[in-house]
């Protein structure tokens, strides 16, 4: 058997964001878009839905139409 936990504490669930148990709480289902599995008052996060959500929140390439985002504007960034 797999020796990888299905699902993680906030703890090691934060640590595998590299983010704070606070963040991720901020973050977490109802009052973010990171589920959260619950036994009674237990928390727990699902890895697989860690790693859905990470996905979803890469920014995608621009398209290669679109101007070149690193152009500036008086030392600023057009976009």
């Amino acid at each position: 058997m797999n020796s990888t936990p299905l699902l993680l504490t906030p703890r090691e669930a934060a640590q595998a964001l590299a983010t704070s148990e606070r963040t991720l709480w901020s973050l977490t289902a109802p009052r973010g878009p990171i589920p959260v599995v619950r036994f009674g008052r237990s928390v727990r996060y699902s890895r697989d839905a860690l790693v859905t959500w990470i996905a979803h929140q890469q920014e995608r390439p621009a398209d290669a139409s679109e101007s070149d985002p690193t152009d500036c504007d008086e030392g600023r960034l057009t976009r």
